[in-house]
């Protein structure tokens, strides 16, 4: 446990809440009651997304950074290695975001249907 409260503890709260009240109602309602409240839903599938954009803007500025490192070296393009982020950097970005838990996201199949690899030997 923590000392303190993070914003993704509150949301999962209320995410509990929401789904414990929404299976309370009769079936009628319910589906009118969950569309009021979907954004407060799906925080799930919403940080996923935002995590893969992250992920591919990541990829994509290493892209740019290994093909100026071999236009330096007058090599070809087709050299460049297999691109790699370091997992502290996204870690990173994702806290700017509040985004304090990756391990759900790293094991997804959005990750994975991505085409991304988690080499946790690294």
């Amino acid at each position: 446990l923590r000392e303190y409260v993070r914003d993704d503890d509150v949301d999962a709260a209320i995410q509990q809440l929401l789904h414990s009240f929404l299976s309370a109602q009769k079936f009628s309602v319910r589906r009118s009651l969950r569309k009021s409240f979907g954004k407060f839903l799906n925080t799930g599938n919403d940080r996923a997304h935002l995590l893969l954009h992250i992920l591919q803007e990541m990829f994509r500025n290493e892209q740019m950074y290994q093909i100026i490192r071999l236009r330096q070296r007058n090599a070809s393009e087709d050299l460049a290695e297999t691109l790699e982020v370091q997992l502290d950097e996204l870690e990173g970005k994702a806290r700017e975001r509040r985004i304090y838990d990756l391990a759900d996201f790293l094991e997804s199949d959005a990750f994975a249907e991505a085409g991304y690899v988690l080499d946790e030997r690294r």
